[in-house]
């Protein structure tokens, strides 16, 4: 499949996202939790707005205008950052550093919201809890988490903090890297300087959120560069043969996939250039670099053909592994699974 194809796909993703997920008014857009809307008294929350699900959204729309430009996606992420502003109150705020994190990365595209990515960025960097060397997951919050301080490394390496980037990613490889599986685990929960808690669950999104990491800091230091390149043979080692992430459902799970994707696709990049310009361990970057090409790759062209078709527009697999399942009550009509597969497919465009 060629790179004009590739687009075409992620471009079809766009427009069912926009056709059943977007609402708003004149000026201001924001995405619906689930479609068709579902009441709050047979599902309680999918019908209510979501932060993090917005943030990831934006960023969506900010793919869709790099890779197919026009003046109408442009605007319609500003009307999205409005809508998110007005749905959290009037602010960019939250107490969920996670959350924060993924706000920060999509605003730091946009060169029109410097200021509020600043803002993030250094809320974030004064929320390293010192005694551990992490963010926390919430103010106040002894869980210290990959979800957390993946992003949160990744916005200060793009913000020009990389001792602060470089420092939570090591403290993920020292303390969350599974010795086993060479994974990332969930979190810990650290209470007066002791570790209480190992939330031991493999997530792929957590996986995704440290390759970013160590990708962000690999264009110049190849001890990140290694790291990268190992955490991408255990993701692929992880999905065995087929290359395909596990599902996790629908809610806020629904984006996990996506979010790998994403940062998978990061890695191939930043890895390849790393292998052109030569050097000892080009080899080996040159193999990763084809395997995280290989997995994102793999894990579009499943979803696309395990689609389902509702009135023209595609409705994508919540699991790459299996097709998708159109019925009402489906975790596919959650905006997080729509969502999460457009991230997949925009990240498929971005190896081209």
């Amino acid at each position: 499949m060629d790179a004009t194809e590739r687009n075409a796909r992620a471009a079809f993703a766009e427009r069912a996202i926009l056709a059943r997920y977007l609402g708003g008014v004149p000026g201001i857009a924001w995405g619906r939790s689930a479609w068709p809307p579902i009441p709050l008294r047979r599902r309680g929350g999918p019908a209510r707005w979501h932060y993090w699900w917005s943030a990831h959204l934006l960023d969506a729309a900010l793919d869709a205008a790099a890779h197919r430009p026009t003046r109408a996606r442009r605007r319609r992420a500003r009307r999205l950052v409005r809508g998110i502003r007005l749905r959290n109150g009037g602010t960019l705020s939250r107490t969920f550093y996670d959350d924060l994190a993924w706000m920060g990365l999509a605003l730091e595209r946009d060169d029109g919201h410097r200021r509020a990515t600043e803002r993030i960025a250094a809320q974030l960097e004064g929320a390293i809890d010192v005694a551990v060397g992490a963010v926390p997951w919430e103010v106040g919050n002894p869980f210290f988490n990959a979800p957390a301080n993946g992003p949160a490394a990744i916005l200060f390496a793009r913000t020009g903090r990389r001792d602060a980037a470089a420092r939570l990613s090591d403290w993920m490889d020292e303390t969350l890297r599974d010795p086993s599986s060479g994974l990332i685990i969930d979190g810990v929960v650290i209470e007066r300087g002791v570790e209480t808690r190992r939330a031991t669950e493999l997530y792929t999104y957590c996986q995704g959120v440290a390759l970013g990491a160590a990708a962000a800091l690999a264009h110049d230091d190849a001890r990140f560069a290694s790291r990268a390149a190992a955490l991408v043979g255990a993701i692929a080692a992880w999905t065995g043969p087929s290359l395909l992430l596990p599902g996790a459902g629908g809610g806020d799970r629904g984006l996990f996939a996506g979010i790998a994707c994403r940062y998978v696709a990061d890695a191939a990049s930043v890895l390849q250039t790393r292998a052109d310009a030569g050097g000892p361990d080009a080899a080996t970057l040159e193999r990763a670099a084809a395997s995280a090409r290989s997995l994102v790759i793999a894990n579009a062209d499943a979803l696309w053909a395990g689609r389902a078709t509702i009135d023209g527009l595609p409705i994508f697999s919540a699991d790459a592994t299996v097709p998708a399942d159109a019925s009402p009550d489906a975790p596919e009509r959650d905006l997080s699974v729509q969502l999460g597969a457009w991230l997949t497919l925009e990240a498929a465009v971005s190896l081209d």
